[in-house]
């Protein structure tokens, strides 16, 4: 009785904190991504705005991937041009997601 008690314990500790650390898409963290948008292109990017990505496109498989498509959005030439207007909207297998975050200075310390 005792092993069950404790098999049980183990098992409900395992499915619990294994979902604690992720945004439960293929192990992205919005850290992760959070780092990698502000070494590619000095763009930090909200939660709310990585968690759109992820919950439109639940296939993306990298935080680079996401950096990637959000320093597209705003970097490119459409969004120098409208600085200053609205915030750029991608569209994510057709669901259109608005890139909310700020620019900021590369300091070589990573976001926790």
């Amino acid at each position: 009785m005792r092993k069950l008690m404790l098999g049980a314990a183990a098992a409900a500790f395992l499915a619990v904190g294994g979902c604690a650390t992720t945004t439960g898409s293929g192990g992205i963290t919005t850290a992760d991504v959070q780092n990698a948008a502000v070494t590619a292109c000095s763009f930090l990017p909200t939660a709310a705005t990585i968690a759109s990505i992820l919950s439109a496109n639940p296939a993306i498989a990298t935080a680079s991937q996401v950096a990637a498509l959000i320093c597209a959005a705003v970097t490119g030439k459409q969004s120098v041009e409208l600085r200053g207007a609205s915030a750029p909207v991608i569209v994510v297998n057709g669901v259109p997601v608005t890139i909310e975050g700020t620019f900021v200075k590369a300091q070589g310390r990573k976001i926790r």
